[in-house]
């Protein structure tokens, strides 16, 4: 413990000397009082650190529209202590593993994927997250439509008799460098059919909620028929014929 006096605008200076006995971390909070008051000055200091080379940014480039594009990346401890990290993606990118530990010296390689669903530019980041830190790398990627195109812009079938048939050939050709996968579709997008398959959803979930209202109300004003309740209880396995009886009894 140290003392000592200063006088009315003057300064005093104390020179800390910091021993590591070894590569880890120290903290220390040291306590200055005075005649009115006390404050806390911390003391920090770092010992090894995992340090990871990854690449500053990542950018596929100009690629086709829904085809997996894959990126190699050597993930790499440079520091002095193994680390555990972790990998924080944007939706459209993906990454064949999200976290792993890495040891001083060793790599490991990361394979990235890039699957863009239209055609327009990407610019998103992913985040790394080792040792207590966070860095975000910029993750790139413009999408275009490849050459590939149908053979036909319509078809026209030939006239044919009743229960015979007729046939037109069809193709598509694919000009691109790259294998395509196509299926048939009801609408020209996806987002159109998703918003379809959403609005004939909302309205059987509508029509199914005035089907059970209206069964409530005429349970309510006893306008089920001897019947329909008889249809009701006959389709559920957990009655049997002398609860059936019962049931009808005690209806009338």
């Amino acid at each position: 413990m140290l003392s000592s006096k200063v006088a009315p605008g003057m300064e005093i200076t104390f020179i800390v000397k910091f021993y590591p006995e070894a590569k880890s971390d120290y903290a220390y909070d040291l306590m200055v009082i005075t005649e009115r008051e006390k404050f806390i000055v911390p003391i920090r200091a770092q010992g090894s650190r995992a340090v990871l080379d990854f690449p500053d940014m990542l950018d596929f480039g100009l690629v086709p529209v829904k085809f997996n594009n894959e990126k190699p990346v050597i993930l790499r401890n440079i520091g002095e202590r193994t680390t555990k990290w972790q990998l924080n993606m944007p939706p459209s990118f993906q990454v064949n593993k999200l976290e792993g530990i890495l040891e001083v010296g060793k790599a490991e390689q990361l394979i990235f994927t890039f699957k863009a669903s239209e055609a327009r530019k990407y610019k998103e980041e992913l985040t790394l997250c080792f040792d207590n830190f966070e860095c975000s790398v910029p993750t790139l990627g413009e999408a275009h439509n490849d050459n590939v195109y149908l053979s036909k812009g319509h078809v026209t079938a030939d006239p044919t008799s009743i229960t015979l048939f007729s046939h037109q050939y069809y193709k598509i050709v694919n000009k691109s460098a790259v294998p395509i996968e196509f299926t048939w579709r009801a609408f020209a997008t996806e987002t159109e059919e998703r918003d379809k398959k959403d609005r004939l959803n909302a309205q059987l979930t509508v029509e199914e909620q005035d089907e059970h209202t209206e069964i409530e109300r005429r349970f309510k004003n006893g306008q089920l028929s001897d019947d329909e309740d008889d249809g009701s209880l006959d389709s559920d396995d957990s009655y049997d014929q002398s609860e059936l009886s019962l049931k009808q009894e005690r209806r009338r």
